[in-house]
């Protein structure tokens, strides 16, 4: 047999040097992919391996902004009768309150605010008020004041209040003094109302120094004791006495100022912190 023959017989594939050339098992070689030429692994390596290493050539994802990578959700809610289908986002934002109650685990019959059949109820919240809020929230960028009359900025005022929003309720509050002063027993109402003491003891003095005196409405609005008081101070007021006594001190007090301390000490603390 010539040395050519021998050659091929030793490599025919029913020789036992041919089965012994093979990787045992069906394993495979992998080539210079990985680095590793003389490494022996099974299918299911091979494939773990060439995905991780295309994954590795991948860039990996970019970061999430702290504050504006919004997760907004639409939330359906029921007021007063009425369905509304608004964003989350703006009421977690102002609202502790709000944020709270879209934490609150599910109930029996599943979450709420996704359906119209299932909404976040809103009680004593009057259609009227939530529009103001939503008006403010989604238009109140796009100009100085969303609202140009007094009784928007207090259904705002109160539904803010109502919910905790503070950077609402303060903006409120300052539309309302920068608009045409609203009627002292007005301010009376909405400060016992909606919890701004620092409008009673200005609108006590101003029902103490006008000339007109209560009439029925006013009286039956501020309620018995108030009464009493602003009665107790317009006297007080326009006591000789109390004359005098502003005249003969020479203060470098105003005359509405000396009066106001007058006011303040009949009413007391108790009176002016609204209780």
């Amino acid at each position: 047999m010539s040395p050519l023959s021998a050659s091929a017989s030793q490599l025919s594939f029913g020789s036992p040097i041919s089965r012994s050339s093979r990787s045992p098992s069906g394993n495979i070689r992998l080539p210079g992919l990985l680095g590793q030429s003389s490494v022996v692994a099974s299918p299911v390596e091979s494939v773990r391996s060439i995905a991780s290493f295309f994954t590795k050539l991948r860039p990996g994802s970019p970061p999430r902004h702290s504050e504006f990578y919004l997760q907004d959700e639409l939330s359906v809610f029921l007021v007063d009768g009425v369905l509304f289908r608004v964003h989350r986002f703006f009421l977690q934002r102002e609202s502790d309150v709000f944020r709270t109650m879209f934490v609150c685990p599910p109930t029996q019959d599943g979450p709420e605010g996704l359906t119209d059949d299932k909404p976040i109820v809103l009680p004593e919240v009057t259609v009227a008020e939530f529009e103001a809020l939503l008006k403010f929230l989604y238009d109140g960028g796009n100009s100085p004041s969303p609202f140009s009359t007094a009784d928007e900025w207090i259904r705002l005022l109160s539904i803010a209040t109502r919910y905790a929003m503070e950077r609402i309720r303060a903006r409120a509050l300052h539309e309302l003094e920068c608009l045409p002063p609203l009627d002292p027993i007005q301010k009376i109402a909405l400060a016992r109302k909606h919890d701004v003491r620092e409008w009673l003891l200005p609108s006590y003095v101003a029902l103490c120094l006008r000339r007109e005196p209560l009439n029925v409405l006013e009286a039956i609005e501020l309620g018995l004791e108030t009464m009493v008081l602003i009665a107790i101070g317009r006297e007080t007021v326009r006591d000789p006495g109390t004359l005098r006594d502003f005249e003969d001190l020479r203060q470098p007090l105003g005359y509405e100022e000396f009066m106001t301390a007058i006011v303040a000490n009949i009413f007391g603390d108790g009176e002016l912190s609204g209780a």
